[in-house]
């Protein structure tokens, strides 16, 4: 298991932020913070993370002034003043104001002097409107505990790569004709102000058909694909069992597979990135202009197979070379590595441990 010593950071929030109808908006670091337990008992339900932070009780004495909410809760609930302000009083203080937005959406803050971290966001827009954008994982629990008794799943090297995928990507020239009209209608509509929420710059269920198409079509690779017409084949549940039929659909396939094709959805990002690296196996990431967690510490290229728009037309064989400069025990070495990548920086224990190394003053 991963350990580190990170040095904790003091953290300064507004308590002014939290209304009767911000629960469940709360940012995760204030909420421990806030949390009447022992340290004992918020590592118990939170992990070890919690003992990287500390509260201040001054914007002064702070190391980050933190939004005290999720970026969602300020747009939604029409108090994005609240956060003006309190940019101005980072500012004033001479701090900067970090921000965490989750969720497929695109913050695009109205104002500067920000840190912003977010799941689905642009490296084209790294510093737009004078803030810095850092990724932020999309949080999961540990897959290797439910679904594989604990134990990493080596694979051995075959000849040819074996990629899979189990996700939407189906549907007829009706089904296709319909999501890109909604998306053009969601444009419309953001575009005269009636949405608050920037739509994707394509629809996505196409674009991932026909890279996936094309890796089938190769005789360079081997693929075992279950393309889904619907989100989660249709099963919708808030609380998403971890075990519906679906699910252990989903988890098998990256586990029986070498190499997993991860392509951005509604957002630009793919939670299936994390669940892939979390079971040791190698993603295969269509780079849509993304930002990736601490790419400013973690060099991806040695853990993934990274496909920039260009090269879609030639994605069989960039894995299949891939694959073969790989030996034997180099394959079996970077299904551990994926994992303890994931352990380290993209878990939630690894993500919060390592937050002061991000260069946020």
């Amino acid at each position: 298991m991963f350990e580190m010593i990170s040095p904790r950071l003091r953290i300064f929030a507004d308590e002014g932020h939290y209304y009767s109808d911000a629960r469940g908006h709360l940012n995760p670091i204030v909420k421990v913070l806030w949390n009447a337990l022992s340290e004992e008992e918020r590592i118990q339900i939170y992990g070890k993370w919690v003992t990287c932070f500390e509260r201040a009780s001054t914007i002064e004495g702070a190391d980050i002034y933190l939004l005290t909410l999720y970026w969602k809760y300020y747009v939604e609930r029409n108090r994005v003043q609240l956060a003006h302000e309190a940019a101005k009083r980072a500012r004033l203080a001479g701090k900067r104001l970090v921000v965490m937005s989750e969720g497929d959406f695109i913050a695009n803050l109205p104002f500067s002097n920000a840190v912003l971290f977010e799941r689905s966001t642009y490296r084209s827009r790294r510093h737009q409107n004078g803030n810095l954008i850092f990724a932020m994982p999309a949080f999961i629990s540990e897959y290797l505990s439910l679904y594989a008794g604990g134990k990493l799943q080596l694979r051995a090297k075959g000849s040819k790569p074996v990629i899979g995928f189990c996700g939407q990507a189906d549907g007829n020239w009706l089904d296709f004709l319909r999501r890109e009209a909604a998306n053009r209608a969601r444009w419309v509509s953001y575009r005269l102000g009636l949405r608050d929420w920037e739509p994707p710059p394509f629809e996505p269920t196409r674009f991932r058909r026909n890279i996936l198409l094309r890796l089938a079509e190769s005789n360079l690779v081997e693929t075992n694909f279950l393309l889904r017409r619907r989100y989660r084949a249709g099963y919708w549940n808030p609380n998403k069992d971890p075990f519906h039929p679906t699910r252990i659909e989903f988890v098998q396939n990256i586990l029986n597979t070498d190499y997993t094709v991860c392509i951005r959805g509604g957002g630009n990002f793919s939670q299936r990135f994390y669940e892939t690296l979390c079971l040791g196996r190698i993603p295969i990431f269509i780079d849509t202009d993304c930002i990736l967690p601490y790419d400013h510490l973690v060099d991806y290229s040695e853990f993934i197979v990274r496909i920039e728009p260009h090269e879609v037309p030639y994605i069989a064989e960039k894995v299949a070379d891939f694959h073969a400069s790989l030996s034997r025990q180099r394959f079996r070495d970077l299904q551990y590595e994926c994992r303890r990548l994931w352990q380290e920086y993209l878990s939630s224990d690894g993500f919060y441990q390592n937050f002061h190394r991000h260069p946020i003053n």
